[in-house]
């Protein structure tokens, strides 16, 4: 999976996260699988002071993604309507929190 594979709402949310950098994007919405702006979700910067920022590549939209992007969107393809929470380290997606109507879980 590399940037230039993935359909533009897919590449914004990989371009937030590797800004982001370390917080949490809350309250984004998921329709029929995807990631969905708007309204737009919260975003939680962590920042440790008096510390150096690591240097990241600008990114060849041709490199090979980490696989937990892939694991991110494989999860959100499987949500029909919901809201999720993606709390980010080292600028890659690390933990997925899903709220959804009892309606919508899988029985």
């Amino acid at each position: 999976m590399t940037k230039a594979s993935l359909q533009p709402v897919q590449r914004r949310v990989v371009e937030l996260i590797e800004a982001l950098d370390f917080g949490v994007i809350e309250h984004l919405r998921v329709r029929r699988g995807k990631p969905c702006f708007d309204p737009q979700p919260r975003i939680i910067q962590s920042i440790k002071l008096d510390s150096a920022k690591a240097d990241r590549p600008a990114g060849d939209p041709n490199l090979t993604l980490k696989s937990e992007f892939a694991s991110l969107f494989d999860r959100l393809t499987s949500i029909e309507e919901g809201v999720v929470t993606v709390e980010v380290r080292h600028g890659a997606p690390f933990r997925l929190v899903i709220e959804q109507h009892l309606d919508s879980w899988p029985s």
